[in-house]
């Protein structure tokens, strides 16, 4: 099922042809001028629970993102609220979207990236989609602009994919492929409280992503150990944090693509996950990634 707030248009039948070539950014300036517009678009796609949607990293955004959703009678297998597309693999009926019946091209390029999605259950992928474009309503709160509609809570605009022109495989066992970048991370309590203290990830609605390619310029420029110590790494992270304290980090748990460090201090303790972002290596000069710190967060044991 699809979160339609809208009236209804008379039915349509679209070809999947003869896109319009459009950058993410182009989409976020004026989502309304491409609405219900065959578009081209190239970006990272993330999809996990309660998510699956297409960034920029480099566009930072504020009151915009895209929801993603196949169209003919393919299911995403994306949990999230009001409605879910569950876990059903098809529906019994193409897709309409305002009215709009759309298809889907289910070539080799589509099987396989809907495979990896399925192998992976959190990832980001570089992918290139065909799909038509809603752009849903535009609400206001206070002197803030949002695109909302579609997804999970209304959250978004839309993109119906109608074919999948390419994406790239996952080949790096070094790299952190996941969209979450840390926060879900086992904390160690049976009951806890969280405080988020920084988050890094593709994205870029809080303007992590922009951390996380400043941190690897940082490192090409002159900051090497960020390739090889991602303890410096998670200590450098919190000293903006906790300035007028040394933490003692404790390793607990250590991957090629994967870091996690604890401080413990009493019952509370902070959390500092530190990886090798996937997406940020379409930002790297050469082959190494940094280690970046994706999640800091403050934990209270009961």
């Amino acid at each position: 099922m699809v979160a339609v707030f809208f009236c209804q248009l008379p039915l349509i039948a679209q070809s999947v042809s003869q896109p319009r070539e459009v950058t993410y950014c182009e989409l976020s300036k004026n989502p309304a001028e491409f609405n219900h517009v065959l578009v081209k678009l190239t970006g990272f796609v993330t999809h996990g629970f309660e998510d699956f949607e297409i960034d920029d990293p480099e566009c930072r955004t504020q009151g915009f993102s895209i929801w993603l959703m196949y169209g003919g009678t393919a299911e995403s297998n994306t949990m999230y609220c009001c409605p879910g597309e569950a876990s059903q693999e098809s529906r019994a009926a193409p897709v309409a979207v305002e009215g709009i019946t759309l298809p889907l091209e289910q070539d080799q390029s589509f099987q396989q990236f809907r495979e990896l999605l399925k192998r992976e259950p959190d990832t980001t992928v570089r992918t290139t989609l065909v799909g038509t474009f809603f752009s849903g309503k535009r609400q206001l709160s206070g002197a803030n602009a949002f695109w909302q509609g579609y997804g999970h809570m209304g959250c978004c605009s839309l993109l119906v994919i109608q074919r999948v022109s390419s994406y790239e495989p996952h080949t790096r066992s070094d790299l952190d492929y996941t969209a979450e970048g840390g926060w879900y991370e086992d904390e160690g309590c049976k009951w806890a409280t969280e405080q988020d203290l920084g988050h890094v990830s593709v994205n870029n609605w809080d303007g992590g992503a922009q951390k996380g390619i400043g941190a690897q310029e940082k490192a090409e420029e002159g900051a090497p150990w960020a390739f090889t110590d991602p303890r410096r790494v998670a200590m450098e992270s919190l000293k903006a944090l906790y300035p007028d304290r040394v933490p003692v980090l404790r390793r607990v748990k250590n991957g090629p693509a994967r870091q996690v460090f604890q401080w413990n201090q009493g019952k509370k303790r902070t959390i500092v996950v530190v990886t090798r972002p996937y997406w940020l290596s379409l930002y790297a000069k050469g082959d190494a990634v940094a280690w970046v710190s994706t999640m800091i967060k403050e934990v209270g044991c009961e």
